[in-house]
């Protein structure tokens, strides 16, 4: 009975490293096909991030508010939330110099000028490839402090967004 129970585990302990990978292997699929749709849907110029997490004094603290979000429009982009924007506005502003770079990784920088009544500032939006959906976006105004924060890249049409 020993004998059978000890061949028992050693089958089952040299297989648990193949099942391992598998899964590993079913995450980086996922994760690559979510940046992908990520991306395309960036193309469209048509998309809206919700912000999961924003840092404070170097400190990223996370968020589950709907009404604080980057959305983008055709030509223009809008940011709502005094954690964004230092006001309780929506602010529409009218995107100029949108540019779009891949590096040899395949990781993709988005940088655009947007120009508003209460905001300038450069929009910079970076998706790692095998980040998933998830986006770093970084707001550089032309009088204020830099904000930074993290979301999903989601089509307009599916977010849940409170504008």
């Amino acid at each position: 009975m020993k004998k059978y129970f000890l061949t028992f585990c050693f089958i089952t302990a040299a297989l648990m490293p193949a099942v391992s990978q598998d899964k590993k292997a079913e995450r980086e699929a996922a994760a690559l096909a979510a940046f992908e749709k990520a991306l395309a849907t960036i193309e469209t110029k048509d998309f809206v991030i919700i912000v999961d997490s924003y840092e404070t004094g170097g400190i990223f603290e996370t968020i589950t508010d709907v009404t604080v979000f980057f959305s983008y429009e055709k030509e223009f982009a809008y940011l709502q939330g005094a954690i964004l924007t230092g006001n309780n506005n929506t602010n529409k502003l009218t995107v100029s110099d949108f540019n779009q770079v891949t590096d040899k990784k395949g990781n993709v920088k988005v940088s655009m000028q947007g120009k508003g009544f209460f905001i300038n500032a450069k929009i910079e939006i970076s998706l790692k490839k095998t980040g998933g959906s998830k986006a770093d976006v970084i707001i550089t105004p032309t009088k204020g402090d830099v904000k930074r924060f993290t979301g999903e890249v989601v089509p307009r049409a599916e977010s849940k967004y409170f504008k």
